[in-house]
């Protein structure tokens, strides 16, 4: 890591902005926020997912746009936690479409950022000053004293009922029947859908893993969330059975350097894909009228639940990569039904 007086010439070289002074001089790259923002994510965001990255540098990206609009400068010595306090008020109640945010769902553009979302983007952003002040101490200390998060309600259970769960079984089973395009694999998606729902896997772990990860019933040598790796992560036979039908379905002997799951184009599948996946399950799940939501976390969601309700919190913690148990608990805590039912049968 950098001396705390870092040289410029470790910064970017390239470049020049004219700082907020009235003879307009041009500034030195020590004292330019963008020039610190591009060293952060070269020695700190580097070798990370491409996901964690692209989310840190659109956070920071986000900041450097309201700074300069703000301040018509970028000199770093100008953030303050009252441009911290400020930032974090824009988040709260500016539209997201001004933001920058992405419009998932048609008029959303003109709601602001949930609660949680703008803590997540302060997070990013706290972390970066801390680190910035312990590099080129800013001469009105750090940049987040005083800034508290957006206060927020505990967020609910996000898993699937048995009925649910048991009607995206079903779903799968009748795009194996329907699915017989070139350009459609329903196999694939089964095997995607068991080994999430039962092995409590992020969609980007699973993405990662390749072939000569899978034996003895299980995957093997998982890298988890951070720097986390899991010697192993059973998988049960329900899941395996269909896991083992696809890789079946692969043309040609499998080398273990493959991708675990690959796209119709032999690309390794990514997170959108999967999100794809659980798209398309969803929408036959509700043919009928169900009205299931799905998304590749929630299988999650419901897996560390399950295992929480039969063997303990503790055991969840174990099987679930996190860690610490403040965050297991967001997983398996009661969903709204269980605490009506338990109130019930209370006395």
């Amino acid at each position: 890591m950098p001396s705390p007086q870092t040289p410029a010439e470790n910064l970017p070289t390239s470049v020049s902005h004219k700082m907020l002074a009235p003879h307009g001089e041009t500034l030195d790259p020590q004292h330019v926020l963008s020039a610190w923002i591009q060293f952060y994510l070269a020695v700190r965001v580097q070798g990370g997912s491409e996901h964690t990255r692209r989310a840190k540098e659109s956070d920071l990206q986000k900041f450097l746009r309201f700074f300069v609009d703000q301040l018509g400068t970028e000199r770093v010595d100008f953030w303050t936690p009252s441009m911290s306090k400020a930032f974090l008020k824009w988040l709260h109640t500016a539209p997201r479409r001004e933001v920058g945010a992405a419009e998932r769902r048609k008029g959303e553009g003109d709601r602001p950022l949930a609660a949680t979302s703008v803590n997540r983007i302060l997070a990013t952003l706290r972390h970066f000053g801390g680190w910035l002040h312990g590099q080129r101490p800013l001469p009105t200390g750090h940049p987040f004293e005083g800034v508290k998060n957006l206060a927020i309600d505990e967020p609910a259970w996000n898993g699937l009922t048995v009925r649910e769960v048991t009607r995206l079984k079903i779903a799968c089973e009748q795009r194996l029947a329907l699915c017989t395009r070139a350009d459609q694999n329903a196999l694939l998606e089964t095997a995607v859908f068991y080994c999430l729902l039962f092995t409590g896997l992020r969609e980007s772990e699973l993405a990662a893993l390749n072939v000569g990860q899978y034996h003895h019933r299980g995957f093997h040598q998982v890298k988890r969330k951070g720097s986390k790796i899991s010697g192993k992560v059973s998988v049960p036979a329900e899941a395996k059975a269909w896991l083992d039908r696809y890789l079946e379905s692969r043309e040609g002997e499998l080398a273990d350097q493959e991708p675990l799951f690959v796209t119709r184009y032999s690309n390794r599948i990514a997170r959108k894909d999967i999100y794809r996946i659980a798209r398309r399950i969803c929408d036959q799940a509700n043919a009928t009228g169900d009205g299931i939501r799905l998304t590749p976390h929630m299988l999650r969601h419901t897996f560390l639940k399950r295992v929480a309700n039969k063997h303990g919190v503790h055991v969840a913690q174990e099987i679930s990569g996190n860690i610490s148990m403040r965050e297991i608990f967001r997983y398996t805590k009661p969903s709204q039904e269980e605490k009506d039912r338990l109130a019930v049968i209370l006395f």
